[in-house]
């Protein structure tokens, strides 16, 4: 999954978009918020936090760019959803991250997708801006 060609799909509304702002050519969901820590720090804390997540899997990761790929099954189907974030370092010992949830199947999602990374955000809160 290319970030910078993303085009999001406006019939499916199975999907949530989280980037800075101009990141790629797809219109985000919601503007990503800046952490107050090393990319470094960031991705060891989403990777501590998404462990303690039920149901969830690590897919593909390119440490060279920093982005991974975790599918996280649904409660009583088991249906794959496939979150894929990208740390991106900032000057100053600063960072964001782009994240994109969505649903391997189906056209809705009940807001599922925009819950799970609204709370991952808020998991990780205490140093952002």
């Amino acid at each position: 999954m290319d970030f910078q060609t993303l085009e999001l799909t406006s019939w499916k509304r199975n999907q949530f978009l989280v980037t800075p702002e101009n990141y790629c050519g797809a219109r985000a969901h919601m503007v990503s918020p800046t952490f107050n820590l090393s990319v470094e720090e960031l991705r060891q804390r989403w990777m501590a936090m998404t462990a303690s997540q039920p149901r969830i899997e690590t897919g593909k990761a390119d440490d060279d760019v920093m982005q991974y790929d975790f599918i996280q099954r649904t409660k009583l189907l088991r249906f794959p959803d496939i979150i894929t974030v990208r740390f991106i370092p900032l000057e100053q010992h600063r960072c964001t991250l782009a994240v994109y949830s969505r649903s391997r199947y189906g056209r809705r999602d009940f807001g599922v997708n925009k819950d799970r990374v609204c709370t991952w955000l808020d998991a990780l809160a205490p140093d952002r801006d």
